[in-house]
């Protein structure tokens, strides 16, 4: 009879602990296996979730900008994060099962904020929490598969690019505010006459930025895509080329006179009343605006204008119900130093982008003499700008997001 000697013992022991260390290794992996594809499920729908809540803090934030309340501001929020939850893709995301929250700031920062001010600048947060993901194998851990997110949204700081400008430019001035120009005075935009410049001979103050009459009246009406920055240098375009100048203009009112230009490519205002009373200037630049049509018979500007917005129903002049576009009538124009301009073609600084309202339709003929008037006010948004460093109160911005200060996530 054969026994069994201590070698084949040892072997059969060392067989039995690799059974056993491979069995548990393969627990161990189909346990980890298991769980990453919860962990993936869960992290691909984190980022739809974050898309969503996004989506819903740009969408309050636009509307705040608008001078809507904050009541219609968060029913936005909520539509658009519904909208996204329920969009092709999206369909495990639970609504019952979230919480949404929507607060205001500000200040960016600072979520909440006790001293919020509608008046001011206004920030906008939206997080989203709890919301329940299906599983597959976490509960078999004791897990529970939810996901969060927050995003916030609002003004940015004064650009120091601009893509979205029209090629008219006035000449710093000597007041206080954007230079030198102050909120809610008047302006010459585009001269009827060299005379009431200081640009020089043959100069109107229209910026060249292509050839061509077609060229003038498509970026007018708001066709230009190109970009200028402040402190680089751009040129002047010599002539007065009223037709296409106020072919442009007034496609921002509605009105196509010629030049191939459409409403479909370039609607109009939502509001486009005009003072009962037009502006005009004398040979040396000085307005005379005697309006009395605004409020509390005050001459007729952009504060009537807004009033009026973003819900002016019933108003002969609202184009809302007819293809009209928010802010058609407010214009970002390069502030230059006219210092070195000697008539003709010049090559100017950018010293700043104002924002400007545009007060009344341009002439379209010689007839009346008149320029282009536009109103100063405080900002406006523009797009794909760039912002500067240093947070200003006047000047060009765009809605955009920040990183949430509350949010744990880096």
């Amino acid at each position: 009879m054969r026994t069994m000697t201590s070698s084949n013992k040892k072997v059969l022991k060392q067989k039995g602990l690799v059974l056993v260390m491979v069995t548990m290794a393969m627990l161990v992996f189909v346990a980890v296996a298991a769980l990453s594809i919860d962990i993936n499920h869960l992290m691909v729908n984190k980022t739809r979730l974050q898309n969503a809540v996004d989506s819903a803090a740009l969408s309050a934030a636009v509307l705040i900008d608008s001078d809507s309340s904050i009541a219609d501001a968060t029913a936005a929020a909520n539509t658009t994060f519904t909208n996204m939850a329920g969009a092709v893709g999206n369909s495990e995301m639970d609504m019952s099962t979230a919480n949404v929250s929507v607060t205001y700031s500000n200040d960016p920062q600072t979520f909440p904020d006790s001293s919020f001010d509608s008046s001011l600048d206004v920030y906008v947060r939206v997080e989203v929490t709890s919301l329940d993901m299906d599983e597959f194998f976490i509960q078999a851990f004791g897990l529970q598969k939810t996901v969060s997110a927050s995003a916030v949204a609002g003004p940015s700081s004064a650009s120091i690019k601009a893509c979205n400008i029209v090629p008219m430019s006035v000449c710093s001035g000597g007041g206080t505010s954007t230079d030198g120009y102050e909120r809610g005075e008047l302006y010459m935009l585009k001269l009827a006459s060299t005379s009431q410049g200081t640009m020089g001979p043959g100069n109107y103050q229209l910026l060249d930025f292509g050839s061509g009459a077609s060229t003038i009246r498509s970026a007018l009406a708001g066709g230009y895509d190109g970009c200028i920055t402040i402190g680089e240098n751009i040129d002047t375009k010599p002539g007065g080329n009223v037709g296409p100048v106020g072919q442009g203009i007034n496609s921002r009112f509605g009105v196509y006179s010629g030049g191939g230009l459409s409403s479909s490519d370039y609607p109009t205002d939502i509001y486009v009343k005009e003072p009962s009373t037009l502006a005009t200037a004398d040979n040396s630049g000085n307005i005379t605006y005697n309006d009395t049509s605004g409020a509390g018979g005050d001459p007729w500007g952009y504060s009537d204008y807004m009033a009026s917005t973003p819900d002016c129903s019933g108003d002969s002049d609202c184009r809302i119900g007819s293809g009209g576009v928010a802010d058609r009538r407010i214009l970002p124009v390069p502030v230059v130093d006219c210092s070195t301009a000697s008539g003709g073609t010049s090559n100017v600084k950018v010293t700043a982008i104002g924002c400007f309202f545009l007060l009344q339709q341009a002439p379209t003929n010689n007839g009346s003499h008149e320029g282009v008037f536009g109103e100063f006010i405080e900002d406006c948004t523009v797009d794909h700008s760039n912002s500067g460093p240093t947070p200003e109160d006047e000047g060009p911005y765009r809605i955009q997001l920040y990183k949430d200060p509350l949010s744990t996530e880096s």
